[in-house]
Formats: structure tokens, C-alpha cells, sequence
């Protein structure tokens, strides 16, 4: 009996062991270690998350880019004002027909003068270049709201790169984790003589591996955040932030709603129209300018006496002179004939937007598509089936049935196909920055996007 209970003792405890290697490998599954450099305080982390709409709204406000280019938009803007202005007036003072003698009652014709002159645009030249300008300003309105679009998408393609950066930074810490104790297992088998060295050599280097894929994670991540930090225009005051994770993107099945969006309207294509029609209208401006333009002048003339002593009357003077456009062909004509070539230039760009945008909207679809499906595929097939895999196989070596290399293999496919996972949910998230740059519709992308100032405050 005694030697039995000592067999039965023995084997009680090698089970209890191997129970307790498997329940510890669970618990590092289950409670992966955060990589430090983005674990900061517990409550902070959760009392203070930065979201996607508060990064979006801090560039609004503060990036250095759309400032300028609303500035430029109210420059534009304020030129309009004064192009379609007439000139003003010219006031004269003077005398005329003075003697040398310096005497003004020596010559009748002696006077003192005050006088006006204007010059009057009849022909519509000056109400072309206005227009002409306002479509400037429009054009530059455009491009400042092609510009949040763009830096809108950027700032959510950043948010993505930068959040799913952290988390494969933690996953290659929790694998790193589980590399860990399959050294210390490999180690322990080794030195009872039950194991081989390769082993605890191959477990070695599978966890050096994975910390440095997790350095280079972090890497990844710090760079996204630097670009975060300069499209908002603001600082991380206290080292890395914790990242909500970033909105769902519903995929609709047709991109016909897609392709839609991008035509209408798209400040693309709206400030190739004002450029177009801008200059259409400076050469319909530059051909008005063939037509004579008419300036008027008046004035009055002082006189007082003459030798005699007699009272001399006023005189007044008026005339209308004419310009004469004999280099109009040299000058207005030839511009006229370049604003119209650059008008059918702006057409021509015009078209080219719109069909090159329909493409970027149906390939970003296509691409968007194929990202919904590969996240879902991993996310409800490959990785579920990957962690029973891993469960079983910590079940097997428990009971003796496989080699713990066997279970090293299982984890390591189940950290791949997470690695896999969470990079298809990045690109998922790529899409959906592209697609408000492409369409403007925060909408279709599921994100709540700022309102586009076209002032500068």
C-alpha cells in the first residue's frame, strides 16, 4: 500500500503542476500585461479618454493650415469688394493763367480753379471684374473646405493608425507574456531531463521576437500621435493619451450612395466651376475693354477784377473725353483670348475631377468591402476557432497527449491571427478617414464632423 500511495502521491502532484501551468498560461491570456509606455494611471485612463471628435474639433480650431487658408479666403473676399469699385474721383485745386508778374488782376483770364474729374465705365468692364472676383473668392472657399476634408481624413486616418498601434503594442505584450512561461516550462522540463534544449532556445527567441515587434508597435504608435498632435495644433501636455476607440463604420453594399456624395458638390470640383466661370468672366471683362470708356471733367473758375477795377464774372469749365483702344488687340484682346483659354482649362479639370473622384469612390468601396469581410471573417471565425485551438492544445498537455511545443505553436498562431485582426480593422478605419475626405459626409462615415469655418476670427 505504502509504495501506491507514494505513486499515487507522485502523480497527484505532476497533475496538480501541470494543472497549475495550465491555469497560469489562461490567467496571462486572460490578464495580458499593458506595455508601459501607454499604461498610465487606471483612472486617469478611464476618467479621460481622448476621442476622435475632439481631435477633430481641436484641428478645426487650431491647425495652422485651415487658418491660413480661411485667411486667404477672407483676403479673397475682401478683393472681391474693391475690384467691381469704380475709381474715385479726382479733386483739383490750382489757378490758371497766371501772370509771372504774379499779379491776378492784370489778365481777365486769370483764375482761381476747383475742378472734378471721373472716369465712367459704360460698357460693363468693371462689373465683369467683379464677378470675376467674387468667383475668386468662391474658388478660394472651396479649396479651404477641400482642405478640412482633407486634413478631417488625415486626422482619422492618424486616430486609427495611432489606436491600433497601442494594441498591438499590448498584444505583443500579453504574447510576450505567454513566451515567458513557455521559457520558464521549457527551462524547468530541460533541467529535470524531460525536455530538450532546442526548445528552451526556440522559446527564447520567439519571445525576443515578440518584444521587438512590440517595440516597433510603440514606434508606430508615436509616430501617429506626432502627426495627431501637429494636425490639432496642440500638445499631449502629459505623455501619451489613452485613445477611445474609434467610431464603427457602417460599409453599405452598393457604392452607388458613395459615388453620389462625391458629385455633389465636392469642393473639388465646386472650385474648378468658380475658376472656370472666374475666367469667363475676366474675358468677358478684358473684351469689354474694346469699347471706349468715358471720362468727365468740370470745374469753376475764380476771377476777380480786372485793371480797371470792374467785376469780372466766373467762368465754368466741362468736357467728356473718351479713351481710345487702338492697342486693344495687343493688350485687352490678347488677354481676353488667355482668360478663355483658361477657362476651357478649368472645364476641362473640372471633369477630370469628377470622374477621377467617382473612381476614388468606388475603389475605396472596393476596398472597404474587402476590409468589413476580412474583419469579420477573423473576428467571428479565425480567431474563435484559434483560441479553442489554444485551449485545447493547454488541455492536451495537461493531459500528457502532446508536447508543450505543440501548445507554443497554437499560441502563436492565435497572436498572428489577433495581429491580422486588429491590422483589418485598422485599414477598415483608414477607409472611413478617405471617405470623409472624399465625400465631406461625416454621415456615410459614421464620425461627427466639426462645421467647416469659411471666416477668419
Amino acid at each position: 500500500m505504502f509504495p501506491f500511495q507514494v505513486r499515487n502521491s507522485i502523480f497527484r502532484a505532476v497533475i496538480t503542476a501541470a494543472l497549475a501551468v495550465f491555469a497560469d498560461a489562461l490567467g496571462v491570456l486572460d490578464s495580458p500585461a499593458v506595455p508601459r509606455a501607454f499604461a498610465a494611471d487606471d483612472a486617469i485612463a478611464a476618467s479621460a479618454p481622448l476621442t476622435l471628435g475632439s481631435i477633430l474639433h481641436d484641428l478645426s480650431e487650431s491647425n495652422p493650415t485651415l487658418a491660413a487658408k480661411r485667411a486667404m479666403t477672407s483676403a479673397a473676399e475682401e478683393r472681391h469688394r474693391s475690384t467691381g469699385a469704380w475709381e474715385s474721383p479726382m479733386l483739383e485745386f490750382g489757378v490758371v493763367n497766371v501772370p509771372t508778374s504774379w499779379d491776378f488782376n492784370e489778365d481777365e483770364m486769370t483764375m482761381k480753379m476747383v475742378g472734378v474729374a471721373q472716369r465712367i465705365p459704360l460698357f460693363g468692364a468693371k462689373k465683369y471684374q467683379g464677378r470675376a472676383a467674387g468667383e475668386v473668392a468662391d474658388a478660394a472657399g472651396s479649396a479651404s473646405a477641400g482642405a478640412h476634408l482633407e486634413l478631417f481624413g488625415g486626422a482619422i486616418e492618424a486616430y486609427a493608425d495611432a489606436y491600433y498601434a497601442m494594441e498591438r503594442a499590448r498584444e505583443a505584450a500579453r504574447h510576450e507574456s505567454v513566451m515567458a512561461r513557455f521559457v520558464e516550462s521549457a527551462t524547468a522540463r530541460y533541467r529535470s531531463g524531460n525536455g530538450r534544449l532546442d526548445d528552451v532556445l526556440r522559446a527564447e527567441a520567439e519571445r525576443a521576437r515578440v518584444r521587438a515587434e512590440g517595440a516597433g508597435f510603440q514606434a508606430d504608435a508615436e509616430r501617429a500621435l506626432a502627426r495627431l498632435e501637429a494636425l490639432r495644433g496642440r500638445r499631449f501636455e502629459e505623455g501619451p493619451p489613452t485613445l477611445a476607440p474609434p467610431p464603427p463604420f457602417p460599409v453599405p453594399a452598393d457604392p452607388s450612395s458613395w459615388v453620389a456624395a462625391t458629385a455633389d458638390g465636392h469642393p473639388r470640383v465646386k472650385e474648378a466651376e468658380a475658376r472656370e466661370r472666374g475666367y469667363d468672366l475676366s474675358a468677358r471683362a478684358s473684351s469689354r475693354m474694346a469699347w471706349p470708356d468715358l471720362e468727365v471733367r468740370a470745374s469753376y473758375g475764380q476771377r476777380g477784377k480786372n485793371a480797371m477795377g470792374m467785376e469780372l464774372s466766373d467762368m465754368i469749365t466741362a468736357t467728356v473725353g473718351v479713351t481710345i483702344p487702338i492697342f486693344y488687340g495687343s493688350r485687352e484682346g490678347a488677354m481676353a483670348k488667355e482668360m478663355s483659354a483658361m477657362a476651357r482649362a478649368a472645364g476641362a479639370e473640372k471633369e477630370e475631377a469628377a470622374l477621377d473622384l467617382t473612381r476614388m469612390a468606388r475603389t475605396l468601396h472596393a476596398e472597404a468591402i474587402a476590409s468589413s469581410r476580412m474583419v469579420a471573417l477573423l473576428a467571428d471565425t479565425v480567431v474563435t476557432t484559434q483560441s479553442r485551438a489554444v485551449e485545447a492544445s493547454w488541455s492536451a498537455y495537461s493531459a500528457g497527449s502532446i508536447d508543450l511545443w505543440r501548445v507554443f505553436e497554437a499560441n502563436h498562431a492565435l497572436y498572428a491571427d489577433d495581429l491580422a485582426l486588429l491590422d483589418a480593422r485598422r485599414m477598415l478605419a483608414r477607409a472611413q478617414g478617405e471617405l470623409v475626405a472624399l465625400t465631406g459626409r461625416g454621415d456615410l462615415a459614421g464620425v461627427d464632423l466639426p462645421v467647416i469655418r469659411r471666416d477668419e476670427r
